[in-house]
């Protein structure tokens, strides 16, 4: 008996190993001042609007409501990236996990174009070449010169870097060469230990981020936005590749998009989080190897908004209770402490001591007992 239960104990099927995961999350500061006037920002450290900080308080909410939970934030030295870290953690309560800031995370340099308006470009220097300087991988934009108004040489939060390190304009594969070396010496390393990394920065840096993880040929990420305020999940292995579903519980299964949103959902998804005309998507699922999954679902937009109201309301008025002394500290506390000092007991709890031996004698009377 014994011999054959150690038979079948050696037939049975070893149990598969299941594959380390590690959680990152992606999320695009919300709306800038600038991405509302459509000019070309990068370096410049302009705010959000107000649709940006209800964006970034919104994908706080998400991020909470769905269960996710972080060990370490990321994030660039810019304030729209900043303030919108700053929101989603307050709304998802994780305010005191460590935060690690770096110029690398900062926007692609757009050099000479930078406070431009796209349009105006557009017109004056023709579709044709504006789109090489926008979505061209490979193509620098006209380098930005130290008698420019947004000259970043001035900004003295950059003066550690020299002039052989300050970009005065970057293509996206320079934007990404300046990018990987923080993923490789902070993020991954991070990851590594088990921690649960959420990285708040911009539309060109998560780009390059997004086509490293998932090998995005370079002639197609050029069509690959991110919307501003929607968190982005992944779920990578120990090689740092996207794998399985992204969710994190799941209830967050309804919500998180298995492919990415088309341009009219992207533009719909960028305006205020409760509009109600976000299209439905059809199209196939994706084929340029994109593996993130968005934290949305357009059919819920209107419940989701409900309830993230809701959620909100519920906490900012969680400490609004206020303790009374004589609820929180415990009378029997409060006597031994007076007659350690000789002190008299304060009017509070003697009145209470009174109050408690009202209640007992008319208890007796009753033939009742109430208890000290």
């Amino acid at each position: 008996m014994l011999r054959a239960a150690r038979l079948l104990t050696r037939q049975r099927p070893r149990k598969a190993q299941t594959r380390a995961q590690h959680l990152l999350v992606l999320l695009r500061h919300g709306q800038s001042e600038w991405n509302a006037s459509k000019r070309f920002t990068g370096w410049v450290d302009v705010d959000l609007t107000e649709q940006g900080r209800e964006e970034a308080t919104h994908a706080g909410i998400m991020l909470k409501r769905h269960g996710f939970e972080f060990d370490e934030a990321h994030t660039s030295l810019l304030k729209r990236a900043v303030r919108t870290l700053w929101s989603a953690l307050h709304c998802c309560d994780q305010h005191w996990i460590p935060v690690r800031r770096s110029w690398r995370l900062n926007e692609r340099h757009y050099g000479a174009l930078t406070g431009m308006s796209k349009q105006e470009v557009k017109d004056q220097m023709g579709e044709e070449l504006l789109q090489k300087f926008r979505r061209g991988f490979d193509k620098k934009p006209i380098g930005m010169r130290p008698d420019h108004p947004f000259w970043t040489g001035r900004d003295r939060r950059y003066q550690h870097l020299g002039p052989n390190a300050l970009p005065t304009g970057e293509s996206l594969r320079m934007c990404q060469e300046r990018v990987l070396p923080y993923w490789v010496d902070n993020i991954v390393p991070a990851m590594r230990r088990g921690k649960r990394v959420l990285v708040a920065a911009h539309n060109n840096t998560l780009r390059c981020l997004v086509q490293h993880m998932d090998n995005i040929a370079i002639e197609n990420i050029r069509d690959f936005e991110i919307p501003t305020g929607i968190p982005l999940i992944y779920r990578l292995s120990d090689e740092m590749e996207p794998i399985g579903a992204s969710t994190a519980s799941a209830r967050s299964r309804r919500t998180v998009s298995a492919r990415p949103l088309p341009r009219e959902q992207r533009e719909a998804a960028s305006m205020a989080w409760g509009r109600k005309n976000t299209r439905k998507h059809t199209g196939k699922p994706d084929a340029i190897g994109f593996k993130g999954k968005f934290l949305i679902d357009a059919h819920k937009r209107d419940t989701e908004y409900l309830a993230n109201i809701e959620a909100l309301h519920t906490f900012k008025h969680r400490y609004d209770r206020v303790v009374s002394p004589v609820e929180g500290l415990p009378r029997e506390d409060v006597v031994r402490e007076c007659e350690t000092f000789g002190i008299e007991l304060p009017k509070a709890w003697a009145e209470t001591k009174k109050e408690i031996g009202q209640k007992r004698r008319e208890a007796e009377k009753a033939g009742g007992i109430v208890g000290h």
